[in-house]
């Protein structure tokens, strides 16, 4: 990007010289309108040709986008470890097994 730019004015700074170089003096006795005429379509033609050199851009072409449909997938809820159960209480796992045996009374003296 520098190098255009630095080119641009280059070529800017050239053409005005060489725009100014080719007119040479006016005269005041109109023998010189050929010359005059002859600098400014030079200066319009330098001109157009350091326009198109800055302005231009490559062309760049991108595929069409195509549009895919989304897939979905059901949820996956992750299951219990094994040996537990879900404890609505708790709300919580709980491991699962027998009821503990609870003893009622007194203990038997062992005779």
């Amino acid at each position: 990007m520098r190098q255009m730019r630095k080119l641009a004015v280059t070529l800017a700074v050239v053409a005005s010289v060489a725009s100014l170089g080719v007119s040479g003096q006016a005269s005041a006795h109109g023998n010189d309108g050929g010359a005059i005429v002859g600098a400014l379509i030079g200066g319009a033609v330098l001109g157009a040709v350091v326009g198109s050199a800055v302005n231009a851009q490559p062309v760049v072409a991108y595929q069409a986008p195509v549009y895919q449909q989304p897939v979905y997938a059901a949820p996956v809820y992750a299951s219990p470890p094994p040996g537990y159960c879900y404890d609505g209480y708790r709300q919580a796992y709980v491991p699962c097994g027998p009821a503990p045996q609870v003893q009622y009374g007194y203990p038997q003296p062992g005779y």
